[in-house]
C-alpha cells in the first residue's frame, strides 16, 4: 500500500498540483469533468474560482477538525478493532497451516488403519441401516398397530381393531417367512414379530374383556349386545355354547342386582319369611286389621315394583337371548345340508336353564310375600296375570304356576286376619270371665246382654228368607257372639276383593277351625257351669244354640254363597269324595272338628231340655 501524496496534505493546492494528479498515484474521478466545466465558464467565474475553492478548504478543514474532536473514541475503537482483526487473521492462517501440514496427514493415517481392521463390520452394519431406511415407513407403521388397535378399543371402534390386528398378523407371518428364506439375522427379526404379536395379543385381550363387561352392564339394550356378540364371535373367543351360557348368565346377573335394588330401596328381603302377627301392637280388632292394612301395602308396593321390574327384565332378556343366538341357529340349521354334523340346538339352553332361572327370581318372593300383601292382592292378581299373558307370548308361560300361590295367599290372609280378629278378641274375652283357678264370671254376666230377656231355645234359628249378607239381629243378644261375628264379617269383607274358587276349601277350612276352638272353649265353660242355678243354665243353652244354630250356619252361608256366589245347598263346597284340597289330598269324610264341638253341643243341648 502506498502513502497518500503530500500535495493533499497542504492547505492550498495550486490548480497546477490538482492538474498533475489526474494521472498520478491517486485518480480523482471528478477532475475530469471539473476541467472540462472550467474551460466552459467565462473570464470573471474563473478569477472567483480560487478564492471560492479556498473558502470550501477551509470549510471541510474545520468540519473534518471538529469532527476529529467529537468522535475520537470511535476512531480509537477502530483503531483497536482492525489491530485485533489482523491479529486474529494471524492465528488463523497460523492454525490453517498446522491443520494442513500436520493434522490431516495423521487424520489421512488413521483413516486407513480404521479402514483396514473395521472396515468389513461397518459395511455390514451400514447395508443393515440402509435396510432399515429403505423399510422405515413399513415399520414405522407396524410399529404404530399396536398403539392404534388400543385406540380403537378405547373408542368403540372395535371393527377398526379387529381389521388392524388381522392386518399385523398377516404382515408379521409374511416378514417371519421372508427373513426365514432370506437368513438374514432370523432371531432378531422373530423377536420382533414375537413382541408385535404380544402386543396385539394384549390389546386384544382388552377389548374381549370390554366386550364382556358390556354384557354385564344394565343399561344395554339390543343392539349393543348384539353387536358385542358379533364382535366376540368374530374374535372366537369362546364357543357358541359359551357364549350363549355367558350371555345369559350376565344378563340374568343385571336382573338380580336390579331386583336387589328394589328390595334394598323398599327396606324388604325377598328371603326373609314375612310373619306380620309379630308386629302388631294394636289393642282393639280394628287398630289390629288397621295396621296389618298399612304393612300389606307396603308389602303390595313393594311387589308391584319388583313385579315391574322382573317382567321387563326377563322379557328383554328372553327377546334378547332368542334374537341373538335362537334365530342365528336356526339360520344356520336351516342353510346347512341335511347331511352334515350340526351341535345340540342351542334352544336347550333356554328351555332348560334360562326360564327356570328367571322364574326362580320371581316365584320364591311371590310365596313370600304375597300372604303379607293381604288384602292388597286383587290388583298384584291382576299385574300378574298381564305379566304372566305377556310372557306366555315369548313362550314362558307360567300361568299355572300363579294360581296356588295367589290362593295360598288369600286363605294365609283370610286365616290371619280370623287370628288376630275373632280368635284373639275370643281369646280375650274368655281370659276376663273364664278362670282356672278361680269361680268364672256367671253366664249371665257376660254371655246376654242384660237389656235382652233369655230368647226361647225354639225361637234361635235362622229364617230362610235371611239374606246371606245380612246378619241375624238376634245375636245381638249375645255381645260375644256379636263381637266375634263382626270381626268375622270384617274378615270375609276383606276377602271379597279377591276369592279365587279354589280357595274356597281352604276358606272353609280355616272359619271352620277357627270357629271349632271357640265352640270348645265355650263348650269347657259350659259344661264347668253345669251345677248353676236355672237361669244360668238357661243362658248357657241360648249361648250354644245360638252359637250352633245361628252363627256357624250363617257364616258358613256368608261364605259360600256371599262371597263365592256359590248356591248354600250345591255339593261343590261340601266334604264329598273327588273334592280336594289346596294340596292336592282328598278331604277326609270323618268329621271335622266343628262337627265334633256340634254334636257336642247338641248332645249336651238335648241333655238340658
Amino acid at each position: 500500500m502506498t502513502a497518500e501524496p503530500t500535495a493533499l496534505d497542504s492547505e492550498l493546492i495550486s490548480l497546477q498540483d490538482l492538474l498533475s494528479l489526474q494521472n498520478g498515484p491517486i485518480e480523482f474521478p471528478g477532475n475530469g469533468a471539473y476541467l472540462v466545466k472550467l474551460s466552459s465558464l467565462p473570464l470573471s467565474d474563473l478569477l472567483a474560482a480560487p478564492t471560492v475553492l479556498s473558502t470550501q478548504s477551509h470549510t471541510l478543514t474545520s468540519s473534518l477538525t471538529a469532527l476529529t474532536h467529537a468522535s475520537y473514541p470511535t476512531l480509537l475503537s477502530l483503531h483497536k478493532s482492525s489491530t485485533a482483526s489482523l491479529d486474529s487473521l494471524s492465528s488463523l492462517d497460523f492454525s490453517l497451516n498446522t491443520l494442513l501440514n500436520s493434522a490431516l496427514p495423521a487424520l489421512d493415517d488413521a483413516a486407513h488403519v480404521f479402514h483396514e481392521k473395521s472396515g468389513p463390520s461397518v459395511i455390514e452394519e451400514r447395508q443393515k441401516t440402509r435396510v432399515v431406511l429403505e423399510q422405515q415407513d413399513k415399520l414405522r407403521d407396524l410399529l404404530d398397530i399396536p398403539v392404534l388397535i388400543d385406540t380403537c378399543v378405547r373408542n368403540g371402534l372395535y371393527a377398526e381393531a379387529l381389521t388392524l390386528a388381522a392386518h399385523a398378523s398377516t404382515v408379521l407371518k409374511t416378514l417371519s417367512t421372508v427373513q426365514s428364506k432370506e437368513a438374514v439375522n432370523v432371531s432378531s427379526s422373530l423377536q420382533l414379530a414375537q413382541s408385535l404379536q404380544a402386543e396385539v395379543t394384549s390389546s386384544l385381550h382388552s377389548m374381549r374383556l370390554l366386550l364382556l363387561t358390556t354384557l354385564f352392564e344394565p343399561s344395554r339394550k339390543l343392539p349393543a349386545l348384539w353387536k358385542a356378540v358379533q364382535f366376540l364371535r368374530r374374535m372366537q373367543a369362546m364357543s357358541e355354547d359359551e357364549l350363549a351360557l355367558t350371555f345369559a348368565s350376565a344378563r340374568i346377573d343385571c336382573l338380580r342386582s336390579a331386583l336387589q335394588n328394589v328390595e334394598r330401596d323398599s327396606g324388604v328381603s325377598a328371603t326373609a319369611s314375612c310373619d306380620v302377627n309379630d308386629t302388631i301392637t294394636g289393642t282393639t280388632s280394628e287398630e289390629r286389621e288397621s295396621e296389618l292394612d298399612r304393612q300389606g301395602e307396603d308389602i303390595a308396593r313393594f311387589l308391584k315394583k319388583y313385579i315391574d321390574v322382573w317382567r321387563e327384565g326377563a322379557y328383554d332378556i328372553t327377546i334378547q337371548y332368542t334374537t341373538i343366538f335362537l334365530e342365528r341357529s336356526h339360520h344356520l340349521t336351516s342353510t346347512a345340508p341335511s347331511s352334515a354334523s350340526l351341535p345340540a340346538p342351542l334352544n336347550l339352553v333356554i328351555k332348560q336353564t334360562l326360564v327356570p332361572t328367571l322364574l326362580s327370581l320371581l316365584l320364591p318372593s311371590l310365596r313370600i310375600h304375597l300372604r303379607c300383601a293381604y288384602p292388597h292382592l286383587a290388583p298384584l292378581a291382576a299385574q300378574l296375570a298381564y305379566c304372566s299373558s305377556a310372557m306366555a307370548r315369548i313362550g314362558m308361560d307360567f300361568r299355572a304356576l300363579l294360581s296356588p300361590l295367589i290362593t295360598q295367599a288369600v286363605i294365609d290372609g283370610f286365616t290371619r286376619d280370623i287370628q288376630i280378629g275373632a280368635e284373639r278378641e275370643w281369646n280375650t274375652l274368655l281370659s276376663k270371665h273364664v278362670s282356672s283357678k278361680s269361680r268364672s264370671t256367671a253366664p249371665s254376666a257376660w254371655l246376654i246382654s242384660p237389656a235382652h230377656p233369655i230368647p226361647p231355645i225354639s225361637s234361635l234359628f235362622i229364617p230362610p228368607s235371611t239374606l246371606a249378607h245380612v246378619p241375624p239381629q238376634i245375636l245381638s243378644s249375645f255381645p260375644p257372639l256379636a263381637i266375634s261375628l263382626n270381626t268375622y264379617l270384617r274378615a270375609l269383607n276383606r276377602l271379597r276383593s279377591l276369592a279365587p274358587m279354589n280357595a274356597l276349601n281352604g276358606i272353609i277350612f280355616a272359619l271352620e277351625s277357627d270357629l271349632s276352638q271357640a265352640g270348645k272353649s265355650l263348650f269347657a265353660y259350659a259344661k264347668g257351669c253345669e251345677d248353676g242355678d236355672q237361669r244360668e243354665l238357661e243362658v248357657l243353652g241360648s249361648m250354644g244354640t245360638a252359637y250352633t244354630r245361628i252363627m256357624v250356619p250363617f257364616l258358613k252361608r256368608a261364605v259360600i254363597e256371599g262371597v263365592f256366589g256359590i248356591p248354600y245347598d250345591e255339593p261343590l263346597w261340601r266334604n264329598q269324595e273327588g273334592i280336594r284340597e289346596m294340596d292336592g289330598s282328598p278331604r277326609s269324610k270323618e268329621a271335622s272338628a266343628l262337627d265334633t264341638v256340634l254334636r257336642s253341643w247338641e248332645s249336651w243341648l238335648e241333655d238340658r231340655a
